[in-house]
């Protein structure tokens, strides 16, 4: 993993095929405001639906649609009051790394 050695981590969600993202909702109030975005996961009949929030990156949506693993943890004893949710995605061998302000399950 590229996450700094010296924090402590609370995996807070994880997934990887054969579950999928079979629903995503983007939004936005203004053009100031931080992206929110809604997802779920799905496997046969199990579902989980995440929300996160506080992110810039658009590649986040295309990484969470083509990742064969993902990983969604918050950084534990930082200082930061932001940026404190890391998305991590492995696809085809790479690796991408996001933050954001909030993740609620």
């Amino acid at each position: 993993m590229f996450r700094s050695s010296t924090s402590d981590y609370q995996v807070l969600f994880e997934f990887e095929q054969p579950w999928f993202v079979s629903d995503l909702t983007f939004r936005r109030g203004s053009a100031e405001d931080d992206f929110k975005l809604g997802f779920q996961v799905k496997y046969d009949d199990e579902c989980k639906s995440i929300e996160i929030e506080g992110f810039n990156d658009l590649d986040l949506i295309s990484n969470l649609l083509q990742s064969e693993k993902v990983v969604i943890s918050r950084e534990l004893n930082t200082q930061r009051e932001f940026g404190t949710i890391c998305i991590e995605c492995w696809e085809d061998g790479s690796y991408s790394e996001f933050w954001c302000s909030r993740a609620e399950l």
